[in-house]
């Protein structure tokens, strides 16, 4: 019920804004392509738990990022957090990061919600659905993997073995990257 609640909600936000997955609003911030056509995430200005503005990209300084995005009432993105916070002990914190982006909701609930379920791992909000409007991005939950570069390596639903096989990869060439230029 809270799924399709949410569904028409974020539908509804859309029609007044006049977007839609195939074509954003004029103006709204977008995935960029790079000359060799991968998605790169631009510095959409997004809130921290404190309200300051942050972005993705910010947050990620030049590591490799898994981004999570999920909602407080969302019972599928509920069952991540412990697998996300165990993943966040292990990302090596000079090369990995794991980022969560909670969405359509308020920073002052977020921030209850993420001390009360002991999320450990780097939260930020997109209250106004910018970032995931730029992403056409309508389902929760959702994971992008980011490559130190900041491109957009993959783009999925629910954590699984292909997001977490992508993210091993990002890491991997990053390692292999480093390794290469010493």
């Amino acid at each position: 019920m809270r799924a399709w609640l949410f569904a028409l909600t974020f539908a509804l936000f859309c029609g007044a804004m006049g977007c839609n997955a195939a074509a954003p609003p004029p103006g709204a911030p977008q995935l960029s392509l790079r000359p060799g056509g991968e998605a790169r995430l631009s510095n959409i200005g997004v809130l921290d738990l404190d309200r300051a503005s942050r972005s993705v990209d910010g947050v990620r300084a030049g590591r490799v990022a898994l981004v999570t995005f999920w909602a407080t009432w969302c019972e599928a993105c509920e069952k991540e957090f412990a697998a996300l916070n165990r993943l966040n002990e292990r990302a090596t914190g000079e090369k990995a990061v794991v980022i969560g982006v909670a969405v359509g909701e308020p920073s002052a609930k977020v921030r209850g919600f993420v001390e009360q379920h002991g999320l450990k791992y780097a939260q930020l909000v997109d209250e106004d659905f910018l970032l995931t409007d730029a992403l056409g991005q309508r389902t929760l939950p959702a994971t992008l993997i980011v490559s130190r570069t900041g491109e957009v390596v993959y783009k999925g639903g629910m954590l699984g073995a292909e997001a977490l096989a992508a993210f091993r990869k990002a890491i991997a060439d990053e390692t292999a990257g480093a390794t290469a230029s010493q």
